[in-house]
Order: structure tokens, then sequence, then C-alpha cells
């Protein structure tokens, strides 16, 4: 680890000229709104919103045609299929199949085991369970006896008040990357808070504009950088909570735990670890306990889904089977190439010349999750860009990962709308979309990588900036263990002459 103590006799403004030289004595651009990213990032934001919901609107008079008209949204579709949402009764209830058969629905209807359960995480079904109510209290019809015209609209009005209530969580999104970046201003910055300028490439990210209203992940998105913003302020516990919310939305922000995991490692920083898991335990069990109690079935419906699901859209797995190669068990695979990979990571973080900073290790290991998962929907990419842009914030990097999202988003819509269908030629521009998609994350990551072994070259570490979303590790010396361990293997430099 590279001694910091003897940095007070460094030369600051020959320090500055990296990023332009030192801010002049008249220079007063903290005073001035032109140089104030809160506003810009909001009427980004708005823009960014408006785009996207104009991108909806071919698709808000009915469901036909979606994909080929590249709007499809899970949000009107999942109204009208799941029984329990439309007809105004609870999303989870112990025994649905003895509830629904004496309905009238399964009376005039063919039966479908998967109208009957709801294959969300609690905190999000209790996200779709504020919209209906709210579409019921603006006029909409939520009943077992709604008509199919009067259903129709109430799952337009359903999405309507759901793209309001994902705006407000996309806000809180960019508000906790500007609180992030809010104390970056410094001599060598001309006095620029220069990483809250960073949270304008969240909100003005051509990848919202196409993704953001796909499904619920923006609210699993929002509470997560919410999480890692309170880490950053040093308060573990709320930190914890906010992750523990995050999980019980969506099972993404466990992979939290491992990125802390190993950089408390490499710190030993263990009581505040502890505290952070305890936060998220106890916000987790909140969130779950009453519906595991009252309906296990349904409750536990959401992990038999997903562990029993095959390889799907957008996963190497799936573009494997498309090509014929006969795959056994993904589940088993999928796991033993994440653990695989953890363990890389985590030798990288110790043996790195310098600890590596919270968002390089979340961006890794989200990187490999979603590389080796067996389903990566195209929605899935708002998991990653806060991440890319807390790693590495740098233009030309984001430019490229936004064109090999965007192409994939183009080609997943193309092969489910028949243009590029199964088993037809025109299917392998799909694969290669998958695998470029794939193959720029990977290209991102090694960019990091490159950023850990040479810490002199990351575009956030600069003078004195050690990791400004560190929290209790910014700044922090590497553990006793570490460090004698680095002792015992550096050569005596005093004895080699």
């Amino acid at each position: 680890m590279t001694d910091l103590s003897n940095l007070g006799c460094l030369d600051v403004p020959g320090w500055t000229g990296r990023v332009g030289g030192p801010a002049g004595r008249h220079s007063r651009v903290t005073k001035s709104s032109w140089f104030n990213p809160v506003p810009w990032t909001i009427l980004a934001s708005v823009f960014t919103w408006v785009v996207l919901m104009c991108r909806q609107v071919p698709c808000l008079p009915s469901t036909d045609h979606p994909y080929q008209r590249m709007c499809y949204s899970d949000i009107p579709v999942l109204f009208q299929w799941k029984d329990m949402i439309w007809s105004g009764s609870a999303l989870y209830q112990n025994n649905p199949f003895g509830f629904w058969s004496s309905s009238a629905v399964l009376q005039d209807n063919p039966f479908d085991a998967s109208k009957l359960q709801l294959e969300y995480p609690v905190l999000t079904s209790g996200f779709i369970w504020l919209g209906r109510w709210l579409a019921g209290l603006f006029g909409a019809t939520i009943s077992m006896d709604a008509s199919g015209s009067r259903r129709l609209a109430a799952a337009n009005l359903f999405w309507g008040i759901n793209s309001l209530l994902l705006f407000g969580c996309l806000g809180i999104l960019v508000w906790s990357h500007l609180q992030m970046g809010r104390d970056s201003a410094a001599p060598h910055t001309g006095g620029v808070p220069i990483r809250a300028w960073d949270a304008l490439y969240i909100a003005a990210s051509p990848v919202i504009m196409l993704a953001g209203l796909i499904n619920w992940d923006l609210l699993a998105v929002a509470l997560t950088s919410v999480s890692i913003l309170l880490w950053a302020r040093r308060h573990p516990v709320w930190s914890g909570c906010l992750i523990g919310l995050a999980a019980a939305a969506k099972f993404y922000p466990l992979a939290m735990l491992a990125v802390l995991l190993i950089l408390c490692l490499r710190s030993s920083r263990w009581k505040d670890f502890g505290l952070y898991i305890a936060g998220g335990a106890v916000a987790w069990t909140v969130v779950n306990l009453p519906t595991l109690l009252t309906a296990p079935q349904a409750w536990s419906y959401f992990w038999t889904y997903n562990a029993g699901r095959g390889p799907d859209l957008g996963s190497l797995w799936y573009v494997l089977t498309l090509m014929g190669v006969q795959i056994g068990n993904v589940s088993i695979l999928e796991v033993v190439f994440i653990t695989i990979s953890a363990g890389v990571i985590t030798t990288m973080v110790i043996a790195a010349p310098r600890r590596p900073r919270v968002g390089q290790v979340a961006m890794l290991v989200m990187v490999a999750f979603l590389a080796f998962n067996k389903v990566y929907s195209p929605q899935y990419v708002l998991w990653l860009l806060p991440l890319v842009v807390l790693a590495r914030p740098v233009l030309f990097d984001l430019l490229v990962f936004t064109v090999s999202e965007s192409l994939y988003y183009l080609a997943v819509w193309g092969f489910l709308g028949g243009a590029l269908g199964i088993g037809t030629g025109p299917d392998r521009l799909y694969w290669l979309a998958v695998l470029f998609r794939v193959g720029v994350q990977l290209w991102l990551a090694g960019r990091v990588v490159r950023d850990i072994w040479q810490p002199w070259n990351d575009p956030v570490r600069g003078p004195f900036v050690d990791d400004p979303i560190g929290g209790v590790l910014n700044h922090a010396p590497d553990a006793g263990w570490l460090l004698r361990r680095t002792a015992e293997t550096e050569p005596d430099e005093m004895n080699t002459e």
C-alpha cells in the first residue's frame, strides 16, 4: 500500500496540471448556475423520461405487436395477465389454486397456473399493489367482474401511474449520485464538484430511454444507489437497511454484500461490515416475514420459479442452446462460474497495489454475475449503468457501452418479433448482438482491472483522493495481516546494492 502520510509536501499545482491547471484567482465557477450540476441533471432526467414515455405511446391502445414497435412493457401486460392484479384480490395467497378454482374467472377461461402466482419479491409486489390502488383511486375498474374493455383501460391507467412512480425512482437514483459527488470540489478540480457531474451520465443515458419502463427494476436500482450513498456517508447500519430493502425488491442487490465483504477483508473493517449485514438482515426480514408466515407457498414462488428456469433471453447459455449445444444443469454451471469469478476478483483485490474503490469492485462483481447468469433480460442494463458510472466515468467508455446495449435492444425485439426468429438465418444476428453486448462489458471490466493495477491512471483518484464513496474504507489502511505479508515478501532494497 502506498504511504500517504507525506502527501502534504506534494506540488499540488503540478498535480492539477493533469486536469488543466489550477483555477485562476478570479475563478467563481461554483457560484454560477451554469457550473452547477443539479439543474442540468434534473433537466436531463425530465427529458430522458419524456422521450421514454413518448416511445411507449404506440403500445398504449393495446398490446398488439409490441415487439415490432419496440415499446414492450411488462407493466400493462402483467396487469391483464395476472388474475390477482386486475381482479383486486390479494397478491399473495396461501392457496391460490383453491381460491380461484371456484371463481367465475376459471370457469370462463382455460386454467393457467402461471396466472395465479406472482414471480416477484415482496417489495416489488408492494410497489405493484400501490400502483393498482392508485389506479383504482383514479377511476380504474379493479374487479373480477371487469369487462375486457374496462380491464384494458385499467391496464393503461395502471401503466401511467407506474411510469410516474418509476420516474420518482429515477429521481432518487440521480439525486443519490449527485450527493455522492457533492464534496468532490478541490483545488485540483478548479473548485468544481466534478464527481457530481457524473450523475448526468445516468440522467441523460439513452439506455434509460430504451429500458426504463420494461419492468419495475428502477425501484431496486434506486434503493441500491441510496444504500451506496449511505455507506459513503459512513452510516453502515442505514446503508445495510437500504440494501435489505433493495434485496426485498430484486435479487441482484445482494451482490453488494460480496463487494463490501471483499473490501472489508482487505482493510479489516469487520465492525462496520457487521453493522451493514445486521441492518440488511433486519430490513429484509421485516419486509418478508409477514408474507412468509401468512402465505409461504406464494412467497417461495419467486425463488422456485427462478431456480427452475432454463437458459433465457440475453444470456450466453441461451445463445449456446440456439446454436444447438446441449447443456446440462445450467443452474449448477451458473453457480460454478460465478463462484470462480468471485474467487478471481477477491484475489485481485487482495493483491492489488492499492485497495480498489467500491465502485470498481461493484462493477466487476455485477459484470461477472450478468455474464454467467442464465437470464439477461434487456432491462438488466439498469442494474449495471450506475456501477459503470461509479467505476469508470469516462465518456468514451460510456458511449461504447451505450452502443452495445442499444444494438442488443434492437436485436432482442427483432428476435421476439420474428424478424430474427428462432431457427432462421437472421437469428445469427441476435447471437452476435448478445456476444457483442457481453464482450463490451468484459472489455469495460478489463479497463477497470487496468485501473486497479495502475491506480495512478484511475480517472476518479487524484491528489488526496482515495475512494470518494468508500465511507469507512476511504483512506483506510490495509489490514495488519496483509501489511505483514507484504513486508515479508518485499525485497530488502538496502541489501540489494
